[in-house]
């Protein structure tokens, strides 16, 4: 999540458009991420075109310390692609 917000960030600034990420839905709150160093990037990304979401999108547990799936992440990804095009 850290490295997608990064990306956002970067294809904005190569843009020359401002590199804050601004919410487009409500955030979501995870219930298993209030202790992890990361909590504040799942928040923000879930209200950032749903680039954070729960496990199988089912619902709100985010499971940071399971293994990342290869779909999942590849949907990340292509969220975070798809909103910084279009912006």
């Amino acid at each position: 999540m850290a490295v997608l917000r990064r990306a956002a960030e970067f294809g904005f600034s190569a843009r020359g458009m401002n590199r804050d990420l601004v919410a487009k839905e409500p955030s979501k709150t995870f219930s298993d991420t209030q202790n992890n160093w990361a909590a504040s990037i799942f928040t923000l990304l879930s209200s950032y075109c749903s680039v954070a979401s729960a496990l199988n999108k089912i619902g709100d547990r985010f499971a940071f310390d399971d293994s990342a799936k290869r779909n999942y992440a590849a949907v990340g990804t292509w969220r975070m692609l798809k909103s910084v095009k279009a912006q």
